[in-house]
């Protein structure tokens, strides 16, 4: 897996980029989760390494994981 600039581990999927936050890599002042977190952003553009601003997923239990690709499933066999 590849690694960004805080050691945080993160894979591309088309143009999101998704990174899997550790707790214990954030300081105090960022931690609003109070545990590890998912992050989604979208690269801006082709061009360049920068990223919009994005989503942060809780994962403050195993489950919470499982609901997210429960819920991918659900728009993709909704949406063909």
């Amino acid at each position: 897996m590849r690694t960004d600039g805080s050691g945080n581990i993160y894979e591309d999927v088309a143009n999101i980029r998704v990174t899997y936050k550790r707790q214990s890599n954030r300081t105090a002042d960022k931690d609003w989760a109070d545990t590890d977190v998912l992050s989604f952003r979208a690269y801006k553009n082709s061009d360049t390494d920068s990223l919009h601003m994005g989503a942060e997923l809780t994962l403050k239990n195993r489950e919470t994981i499982l609901e997210l690709i429960e819920a991918l499933c659900k728009l993709y066999r909704s949406a063909t």
